[in-house]
């Protein structure tokens, strides 16, 4: 599978005049070879996020046929759950760039000091995660929601807040894998939990009886709801059981080095991960408010944003994927001291994720009546729908264009400027307009989504000026 040439980090470059420049023909080659690299490193990182749209479509279509009331209480145990997963492993996120530094550097050592606190980071974070989820009946109750979905959600979180320690244990380990390049083994358990979770929900939350010679009947009662959620936690711990068995059997990543807390080194990873944090939380919520403006338009209106919006997700775990790749490559050539491999990866991923885009707002825009009634054949939908394609092709190249910097500039260390620029493109420019072109013009849904469009503009432009300024004008930032 991973050998242990993979691991082989760029190699740092001698000092060379400023006007010792490679040929015209050995700079394409340079620039092929990071392309491939990139892809390299990308094509399972794309592929997991696939896969975890994979278990929550998975668990929509299983839960469905348990009625409205289960539908509306996972929506809403998901919503109390998201806003705190996404400052929780945004602040985790801040071990990808150091260990992608320390690798390009060839400090193995490093990589694995960045993994042991990474590892204490993620059971701090945790606490405050599975304590929301155990008081999540009382949190439902005090949004005022009906009585049986609150019953319902609270029950829910309750059993994934055993699965939370596990969760964030996998993403720390997945974080020093990745930033050595080595994405692979995530991509294979991510296969593993999408099985798992199949299986599970499908036991779990339907029950089942099976007859064993000795012992009798074995019987699981039908779980419902809360038979999703314990299919959830198995699923967290099966993964994270693989990790832990991947990484024993590698003697290469045992980590023999000092195993307690080191607080600064906590606080550095923090500082580095908690602008990430708020990044993802202004990204998310923009988009979650936007389904709240839809609901306040008509249910019409709200079912086609879903619609659409779940089209749009799925182009976007590609240039997510591909971008988080281009930030482990940005990463090992900072700490290869680098500055011309850290051009060509920034450009590759460039390249790469809005070339994708583009395509991608083709094809909404040739086909987008097909790729609606994917999803529903209610035509009042697949009407307001058709507007919202239109948008959603708008912004492709732009949402592409806006991770790709994001991440660029992650895998620098660079992380709290970007935070302001994702907040004051989504919430103080994007989520006003989107809310005065909805309600306050003919507009009604394209303008909400036409908000997203110019926020979405607003970020990528933001970005793309700050991944210049710091990656081109600047001398390398200095590695941690």
């Amino acid at each position: 599978m991973d050998r242990m040439h993979t691991l082989a980090p760029p190699r740092p470059r001698r000092a060379t005049p400023p006007d010792a420049r490679p040929g015209r023909r050995r700079r394409s080659l340079l620039f092929l070879h990071e392309t491939r690299a990139l892809v390299r490193v990308a094509g399972p990182i794309v592929v997991s996020q696939l896969g975890g749209i994979a278990m929550n479509t998975t668990d929509t279509i299983m839960v469905g046929p348990l009625g409205a009331h289960a539908l509306a209480a996972a929506g809403l145990g998901n919503a109390i759950f998201m806003a705190l997963l996404m400052v929780c492993t945004g602040t985790l996120l801040g071990m990808s760039p150091l260990v992608s530094q320390a690798f390009g550097a060839g400090d193995r050592a490093e990589c694995r000091r960045v993994l042991v606190q990474g590892v204490w980071l993620a059971a701090i974070l945790a606490v405050p995660m599975t304590l929301v989820c155990f008081f999540g009946l009382p949190i439902a109750r005090a949004l005022a929601q009906p009585q049986g979905v609150s019953q319902l959600a609270g029950g829910y979180l309750a059993a994934i807040a055993w699965g939370v320690l596990p969760m964030m244990l996998f993403m720390a380990f997945r974080q020093y894998l990745d930033g050595m390049s080595l994405t692979r083994p995530a991509m294979l358990m991510t296969f593993l939990g999408v099985a798992v979770n199949v299986a599970g929900n499908y036991l779990l939350i339907y029950g089942f009886e099976v007859r064993v010679p000795v012992a009798g009947t074995l019987a699981v009662p039908p779980g419902g709801l809360v038979g999703a959620g314990w299919s959830t936690t198995l699923v967290r711990w099966s993964m994270f059981a693989a990790m832990v068995i991947y990484i024993l059997r590698r003697r290469d990543l045992a980590v023999g080095v000092r195993l307690a807390p080191v607080a600064a080194r906590l606080r550095r990873m923090a500082v580095i991960g908690a602008p990430i944090g708020v990044q993802l939380l202004a990204e998310v919520g923009v988009f979650a408010f936007a389904v709240v403006m839809m609901g306040w338009l008509s249910p019409v209106a709200q079912a086609a944003h879903q619609v659409t919006i779940n089209i749009a997700s799925a182009t976007f775990m590609v240039a997510l994927g591909t971008s988080l790749a281009g930030s482990i490559r940005v990463g090992q050539h900072v700490g290869a001291r680098s500055p011309r491999g850290v051009h060509r990866a920034v450009l590759s991923t460039y390249l790469l994720v809005t070339a994708f885009m583009a395509l991608c707002a083709l094809v909404f825009l040739a086909a987008p009546r097909w790729l609606l009634g994917l999803y529903t054949d209610d035509p009042a939908i697949i009407q307001v729908g058709l507007g919202l394609m239109v948008m959603a092709a708008a912004f492709q190249v732009f949402d592409g264009a806006q991770v790709a910097g994001l991440c660029a500039l992650r895998g620098a260390a660079d992380t709290r400027v970007p935070m302001w620029m994702t907040v004051l493109g989504y919430w103080v420019i994007g989520a006003p307009v989107a809310y005065l072109l909805g309600f306050h013009t003919a507009m009604g849904a394209q303008g909400v989504w036409l908000g997203l469009v110019v926020s979405l503009v607003v970020v990528s432009v933001l970005l793309g000026w700050r991944t210049r300024r710091v990656l081109w004008d600047r001398p390398l930032p200095a590695t941690p």
